[in-house]
């Protein structure tokens, strides 16, 4: 299970190259309040930042090293979102994103509206739900380090940021 406490934390964590990558400044002000907005940190960056942010907050492959979880295709995760702030109107999704790009590789779970309820769901659809791996990821995911299963939430009307991710790899 993908616990995700707080407004919007998975399981990858802060270490050295995550300090190395984002200058200490600024892995400090991510790391004070791990489920905190990553722009509350940009007013941080300096000479130092030679990572992407807004990148699974800047957290670095190279710390996460034993947590990377080797899944198949049509293995389902579980997530559960243990919400403690819901800034609304927002937008979220589940993605596995390519960490050399930022870019979306396929959406696993998408919301217009998160995390009301307006559209006739309820907190509990929103926050404890699974996603399916899907078929066709092997060349882009077959490698530790090249993916991530990230979870993404935008707050419009703070223009906030919430995000984390957990890195992956696809065996079959």
């Amino acid at each position: 299970m993908l616990y995700i406490s707080g407004r919007a934390s998975l399981e990858d964590i802060p270490g050295n190259a995550h300090i190395s990558a984002c200058g200490s400044a600024v892995a400090e002000k991510l790391q004070s309040d791990n489920t905190g907005p990553i722009e509350n940190s940009v007013q941080y960056i300096n000479s130092d930042y030679k990572c992407n942010a807004y990148l699974c907050r800047g957290y670095q492959f190279e710390d996460n090293t034993s947590r990377v979880m080797a899944l198949n295709t049509d293995d389902v995760i579980p997530f559960h979102i243990n919400l403690v702030a819901g800034h609304k109107p927002g937008r979220a999704n589940a993605s596995v994103v390519d960490t050399s790009t930022n870019k979306v590789v396929v959406a696993l779970k998408t919301w217009d509206h998160w995390p009301d309820v307006t559209d006739g769901s309820t907190y509990d659809e929103k926050t404890k739900f699974n996603v399916t791996i899907p078929s066709g990821l092997g060349s882009a995911c077959g490698t530790a380090g090249k993916c991530v299963i990230q979870w993404y939430w935008y707050a419009i009307a703070n223009d906030q940021t919430y995000e984390s991710c957990h890195d992956f790899y696809i065996v079959s």
